[in-house]
């Protein structure tokens, strides 16, 4: 039985072309595990935009990556590379690609971190659901989901070493993956807003870094006006450019 929270998949399944193919993203949907529901897309925060963090944030952004897919083979020079049958066996690589990302639900009731190794997890997966479409469809999508991460494919804490896209059908999702990880990029949801971040105010603000590290702005502006002079020109850190902008 279908997760409630899956809902925010059926505008993507209303993308597909082939009747066989949407109820396989259908019975792929099925062996989602629940925590997928309710975590963001990166269990630190530090590597996807503040539309994919929170509760359904893991989800938002597999949305927003088929969203995107699906913007690219919209253009013909891009979809006419691609039969029907292909389009939509990318559309369900790209609902399934971050299906596992902290495992399933035991692996993440132990630890609720990011599986490194999650691309091969996810595609494992995709090998079991038989008797839908072909198995040699069946091993398209799972090939292309192994590769998603490009070139991000090691990781000092693991031992694995994830394939690297080679082929069209690899690149293009893992481009869709890519732009949806985007910070500077903003996907809208219905009914999700989001969250406006608070800029402290200029007389509060203590540096956090630095050699004014534990100081106060305004006391840094008549102490070492030079350094201010200098923040100005060259600090991109948030509060503090915005901060400077208003002295």
């Amino acid at each position: 039985m279908r997760n409630e929270k899956s809902k925010i998949f059926d505008s993507l399944l209303d993308t597909f072309e082939n009747d066989d193919i949407k109820n396989f993203a259908n019975e792929c949907i099925e062996t989602i595990p629940n925590y997928f529901w309710d975590v963001g897309a990166s269990s630190t925060g530090k590597y996807h935009p503040q539309y994919a963090l929170g509760d359904l944030g893991l989800a938002r952004h597999t949305c927003a990556l088929v969203r995107f897919l699906n913007h690219i083979l919209n253009i013909d020079c891009c979809k006419n590379d691609f039969t029907s049958r292909e389009r939509d066996l990318l559309r369900v690589a790209g609902i399934m690609h971050d299906s596992r990302k902290s495992g399933d639900d035991e692996d993440y009731a132990r630890n609720k971190f990011t599986r490194f190794e999650h691309p091969l997890l996810a595609a494992n997966e995709i090998r079991t659901i038989i008797g839908f479409i072909p198995e040699e469809e069946v091993e398209f999508v799972a090939n292309v989901i192994e590769s998603h991460m490009g070139q991000w494919n090691t990781d000092k804490r693991s031992k694995t070493v994830l394939p690297t896209p080679e082929n069209k059908y690899q690149k293009i999702l893992h481009l869709a993956d890519y732009l949806a990880s985007r910070k500077d990029i903003e996907v809208l949801f219905e009914g999700y807003e989001t969250p406006k971040k608070e800029i402290p105010k200029l007389e509060d603000y203590i540096f956090n870094f630095g050699k004014h590290n534990g100081e106060k702005l305004i006391d840094v502006v008549r102490t070492d006006p030079g350094y201010i002079t200098w923040a100005k020109e060259n600090m991109t850190r948030e509060p503090v450019r915005t901060l400077l902008c208003q002295l």
